[in-house]
């Protein structure tokens, strides 16, 4: 089964420490904006995704928020319960409607005793979510808008297997906490350098060399983070 599955955390495993995980996989679909944990919800499963992309978002109390990150096959979901928490710092909410495999936190915690291999990949995987969020952090700062939707679509894109991605202009402007109209202008412009297409929530990467022009330095300094695909 391993070779059937995307997501690098588990086929990165032996295939003894996976076989031990693998009864314990649940397959589940997740849809768009569903709420994964956050907040004061006690998390109950850590979902590893394989087609979908979780958000995890930084709320306000005025109802405002933005991703701080992203994760897709690249990673995990829960982590700050992995480091003993019972309290996530970050909402997670789907924003690419896909797969996943979840298992249940208590027997999770079990095989982490069991499995150095695991271990030894969460905590790599951890060390490159932080980087993702701080970096993500100092690029709301330091650079355009423009710059910073460039490297949103480049690390969604390499959270994907496909160049194509059901969006609205809106939800991007939610993620990156940015006005609509000016997601729409950035997405305008991207449109007119052939960087990419969009029609009515179709958006598609048209030439991914375009947009990281367009991008800023920090999607070099994420990709290793989101363990970057080669270009097919």
């Amino acid at each position: 089964m391993k070779n059937m599955l995307t997501n690098k955390i588990l086929t990165g495993l032996p295939d003894a420490d996976f076989a031990r995980l693998m009864p314990l996989l649940e397959p589940v679909s997740l849809a768009v904006g569903e709420r994964l944990g956050g907040g004061y919800d006690v998390p109950r499963y850590f979902y590893f995704p394989e087609g979908s992309v979780v958000s995890c978002h930084a709320d306000m109390h005025d109802g405002k928020s933005a991703e701080v990150a992203m994760v897709g096959f690249d990673g995990v979901v829960g982590l700050p319960a992995l480091l003993g928490s019972n309290r996530a710092p970050h909402s997670t909410n789907v924003s690419v409607a896909g797969t996943a495999l979840r298992v249940r936190r208590d027997e999770f915690e079990r095989e982490l005793q069991q499995s150095a291999a695991l271990r030894d990949s969460l905590i790599a995987y951890a060390g490159e979510y932080m980087t993702q969020v701080s970096q993500r952090a100092a690029c709301a700062v330091l650079h355009r808008m423009e710059q910073r939707m460039a490297v949103w679509l480049l690390l969604l894109r390499d959270r994907l297997e496909s160049d194509t991605v059901e969006i609205t202009q809106e939800r991007i402007a939610q993620y990156l906490g940015a006005r609509r109209a000016g997601v729409t202008e950035i997405a305008c412009s991207l449109q007119r350098a052939g960087a990419i297409s969009y029609t009515r929530g179709h958006l598609r990467i048209a030439d991914r060399g375009a947009l990281r022009a367009v991008a800023c330095e920090c999607y070099s300094a994420m990709s290793g983070a989101g363990r970057e695909q080669s270009v097919r």
